[in-house]
């Protein structure tokens, strides 16, 4: 059974504020600069404890915590429940909320419940969300 979120990785105050700024500097210099972003130490994406990830279409094109998952179709990909998460994180871009989804702690591996807030950092083509 996953274990309920908590504040393992942040708050959602957090989260929002990551992916504000990951959203601005796609929005300001192009998806390109966000994939460039995530691992410049200059910027709080690649340290952050919390998952983040930049999606183009349902394509994953940066992560901070899972690299081995760029180049994967979201629209494939299921969680623990079996369900497939796109449609979540997709209405969760729309209301600029949180999608729940269930998956493995990124440190101890257990199944785990992550509150991952979504935004379109480019209406219909990028999304950007940031799992706590």
């Amino acid at each position: 059974m996953p274990v309920a979120a908590s504040s393992d990785f942040g708050s959602i105050e957090e989260a929002q504020s990551i992916a504000g700024s990951m959203s601005d500097i796609i929005r300001s210099n192009g998806l390109d600069a966000g994939i460039a972003a995530m691992h410049d130490p200059a910027q709080p994406f690649a340290a952050s404890p919390m998952g983040i990830h930049v999606f183009e279409q349902s394509i994953i094109v940066a992560d901070n915590r899972e690299p081995e998952l760029i180049a994967s179709s979201y629209a494939e990909i299921e969680d623990l429940t079996g369900e497939p998460m796109w449609p979540r994180i997709v209405a969760a871009a729309d209301a600029s909320t949180d999608a729940q989804l269930e998956w493995y702690h990124y440190d101890t591996e257990a199944e785990y419940t992550y509150q991952c807030h979504s935004e379109w950092a480019t209406p219909g083509e990028v999304i950007v969300m940031v799992c706590r």
